[in-house]
């Protein structure tokens, strides 16, 4: 049995402002044509990138499910991630259990297996720890929850079957890319919700989503990331974005790379050497990301590329530069009045502190606000 497995949609997303939706609408149509070579597909959690997903959104997932489930018969799995509402995203579950649509929106959802051919699929969303806690009796930490979740399981299992788990978390060795968000977070403080990889022992394939770069940990148990499937950041350009295959008699992992709708580009250096090569430049039409080093950003130079890019999504100029002495601490920023922190801010981002009128009309916003 062949498994197509992938996650972290984002359906509706942006970058720097730019909507992404109709390019993931391509992605689907890949998707949909790559899944004929698979028995199930199983999507790792983040189908959606907010918990109240526009009804573009919402209409792109309809007919992505609708077009694997009942035009090609191939069964979905889906664990809810972090940024999905778990609750709208698993409403009707029982239902569309019918079609081949398996959503799991609740932690409890993951003790109950989907038998897919020689195959027990189990299904874990992004979950709460204290919640899991009361739930299992164990503590509330993340890898706590998980050990307990997964020892339940194999306690459990038909030992007969391929056991895959599918779940939405930050695994132990784990590479976060830029687009990642809270997982990045995560690693700001220490990692407190890492979970070991020991805990997946006992598996045949784990299936996660969250991380959006795709990786194999390495441990006995095939640990894999499908990452996302197109670049969400300007740091993931360079990445390959691919679906993962794992195949259940051999245990052989294989990808098949997404054809990228878009290209991200950075271009940084002079701006009259930026403006000089954009004349010749026969890639205008990419997403870009332009700093400017030789001079401050200002309104007049960024219309300007603009005109020569119109996909300009981020720019930026010379940082003003500071001496050792010139940077305060948040403690300090606090005690600043308002209109003292308006004019570092405007030194920081424009290279210019404000000018009489901006002061005048900040002035008078303040005492409008009173």
């Amino acid at each position: 049995m062949k498994i197509l497995h992938t996650s972290d949609l984002h359906l509706g997303i942006s970058l720097c402002g730019l909507p992404l939706l109709p390019y993931q609408k391509k992605f689907c149509g890949f998707l949909c044509e790559a899944a004929e070579e698979a028995d199930a597909v199983i999507i790792a959690g983040d189908v959606f990138d907010t918990s109240v997903a526009s009804a573009e959104a919402v209409k792109c997932w309809s007919s992505l499910a609708t077009n694997l489930c009942l035009e090609k018969k191939i069964p979905v799995i889906v664990c809810a991630g972090n940024h999905d509402g778990a609750a709208r995203l698993s409403s009707c579950a029982d239902l569309l259990k019918a079609a081949g649509l398996y959503i799991s929106g609740a932690l409890e959802d993951a003790f109950t297996p989907i038998i897919i051919g020689d195959t027990a699929i189990y299904s874990l969303p992004y979950f709460n720890p204290s919640d899991g806690a009361v739930l299992l009796g164990c503590k509330p930490t993340a890898s706590a929850v998980m050990k307990a979740v997964t020892e339940k399981i194999l306690a459990e299992a038909d030992k007969s079957k391929k056991l895959i788990l599918a779940a939405h978390c930050f695994a132990a060795g784990g590479s976060a890319a830029e687009s990642d968000i809270s997982a990045r977070a995560a690693e700001s403080v220490g990692g407190a919700e890492n979970i070991p990889l020991s805990v997946f022992d006992g598996f045949d394939y784990v299936a996660l989503g969250h991380l959006h770069k795709a990786q194999t940990l390495k441990s006995g148990t095939p640990i894999r990331y499908s990452g996302t499937p197109l670049a969400y950041s300007f740091g993931e350009a360079a990445q390959k974005k691919t679906v993962t295959f794992y195949d259940t008699e051999t245990g052989d992992i294989t990808e098949k790379e997404i054809p990228s709708p878009y290209t991200l580009r950075t271009v940084e250096g002079a701006y009259e050497d930026i403006l000089t090569a954009a004349e010749s430049d026969p890639c205008r039409d990419d997403l870009m990301k332009i700093t400017v080093t030789d001079r401050y950003a200002g309104d007049n130079m960024f219309m300007r590329l603009k005109e020569l890019y119109p996909n300009l999504l981020h720019f930026s100029g010379k940082q003003l530069e500071r001496g050792g002495g010139a940077e305060i601490t948040a403690k300090e920023a606090a005690e600043l009045d308002i209109i003292s922190l308006a004019k570092r801010y405007s030194e920081e981002k424009r290279g210019t502190a404000p000018d009489e009128d901006e002061l005048k009309w900040l002035a008078e916003a303040l005492e409008e606000i009173q």
